[in-house]
């Protein structure tokens, strides 16, 4: 055994690989996708507005992944799709234990799955405020221009390529109306929602006073930095509950609220029952 220190990864790294990763991934398709941006902008501007159980591990991760998408978090989504690009590397097409076997024909099967991946990115954008003139035009964009491919890689890149476009195209729609001020601080709230994010925090970050990025938030979105914090982390510790066997405690821990009673008490007066009563319902779900 080699007596050389596991040197873990760092922020930078990380950061690095996932570019590479990603760059990679629009590099692979970029060709091909260049028509498919056309498509979406005509359909948008021809659109208008418009006003089961959960059994197993695949519909746990679906649900996770989603609620990414919903909540136009970049940051993880990326980290997803970067890990499916290296997984990609060593197993270009997946198994049937991991994504179902719904056709014989691979080409199908691929275009099958885009479909559903799709279909509930288009689902958990709009959920997460995204026009749904705009998510649904998308959608018809990538399903239209999957009728021209037959290269089973491409068809799973593009699945990656929608996965994240709608993700940003989440976040960008939620704060289209922003400064770069707001767009900064909740950037850098959705990434660190497992730390105590403090307005002194938010005030390094962007070099304003925390009254500045107070008055500037509550004029932007309508509630001061802290309910926002307090509201992102309470989303993302209802999605744990539904998605992980992780304990009320643990979780409360895991995203830094000050106590696991103050956590109770903030999640009951968001969504009316108890962490462990919504927990519990989920489960009877299943």
């Amino acid at each position: 055994m080699s007596k050389q220190a596991f040197q873990p990864e760092t922020d930078s790294e990380k950061s690095q690989r996932i570019k590479k990763n990603l760059d990679k991934l629009d590099r692979l398709i970029k060709s091909e996708y260049k028509q498919i941006q056309n498509s979406i902008d005509q359909h948008i501007f021809m659109s208008k507005d418009t006003p089961g159980p959960d059994n197993g591990t695949r519909r746990i991760q679906e649900k996770a992944t989603y609620y990414y998408v919903a909540s136009g978090d970049i940051v993880r989504v990326d980290e997803i799709i970067s890990n499916s690009m290296e997984n990609m590397a060593t197993k270009p097409v997946p198994g049937a234990d991991e994504v179902g076997d719904v056709s014989e024909n691979p080409v199908l099967f691929a275009k099958y799955l885009l479909i559903a991946n799709v279909t509930l990115a288009t689902r958990a954008a709009i959920d997460g405020g995204l026009a749904e003139h705009i998510a649904y035009a998308m959608s018809d964009g990538y399903l239209r221009y999957m009728d021209k491919l037959n290269d089973i890689q491409k068809i799973y890149l593009l699945s990656s390529k929608a996965l994240r476009d709608f993700t940003y195209a989440v976040h960008d729609y939620t704060y289209r109306n922003c400064s770069p001020i707001t767009k900064s601080c909740c950037d850098y709230i959705m990434r660190h929602l497992h730390d105590n994010i403090t307005m002194s925090t938010l005030s390094d970050v962007v070099g304003r006073s925390a009254n500045y990025i107070s008055d500037v938030f509550s004029k932007e979105l309508g509630m001061r930095p802290t309910i926002f914090i307090r509201e992102k982390k309470l989303e993302y510790a209802r999605t744990l509950l539904d998605t992980t066997g992780l304990s009320i405690s643990a979780i409360s821990d895991l995203l830094a609220f000050p106590s696991t009673s103050s956590f109770i008490n903030y999640f009951k007066k968001k969504y009316g029952c108890t962490p462990l009563a919504f927990k519990k319902d989920k489960l009877s779900m299943r």
